[in-house]
């Protein structure tokens, strides 16, 4: 009689916390993994990094030197690699869209990257969406920070006088 209740609560607890744990061993190999391949991604383009950031399936990062900023995004179709000369930059923005209905909610967050030249097109960069993340988790803060560390690195342009 008592070894078997030791076994039924043997078998009652590993059933109610043998999912936890398989949910966290999953979560932590998956990061790994993304981890893994961000870094043989940024091993290929020789560029050494001061700044960088991995969050979800995103790695962001500013050079040495604050010259180039690096954008990966690894999506199921395919990798998004974008190298940005910060001296070809003149602006950079946050730009936050929300729904208004009956709740103020944030539905996406972007950086916005102008070029100095109208040529080349402006860059958006996605840190948040509501149609492919479930909750913001520390987007606002970390979009903030980035806007301040490209604005930093963006060069000042000098203004000069004419002379007449």
């Amino acid at each position: 009689m008592k070894i078997s209740i030791v076994f039924i609560s043997t078998i009652l607890i590993l059933s109610v916390f043998l999912p936890f744990l398989l949910f966290i061993y999953n979560g932590t190999n998956n990061t790994s993994n993304t981890k893994k391949q961000f870094a043989s991604l940024i091993k290929d383009n020789g560029i050494i990094y001061s700044v960088k950031e991995i969050w979800r399936k995103n790695f962001i990062g500013i050079s040495n030197n604050n010259k180039i900023l690096t954008y990966i995004n690894l999506n199921k179709d395919k990798t998004l690699i974008n190298n940005i000369n910060l001296e070809d930059l003149k602006q950079c923005n946050i730009i936050k869209n929300y729904s208004r209905d009956n709740l103020l909610i944030l539905n996406s967050l972007s950086l916005e990257l102008i070029y100095k030249s109208s040529i080349i097109k402006n860059l958006t960069i996605q840190f948040f969406n509501i149609d492919e993340d479930l909750i913001e988790d520390f987007e606002i803060q970390r979009i903030e920070k980035w806007h301040k560390l490209i604005l930093n690195a963006i060069p000042k342009q000098s203004i000069t006088k004419l002379a007449s």
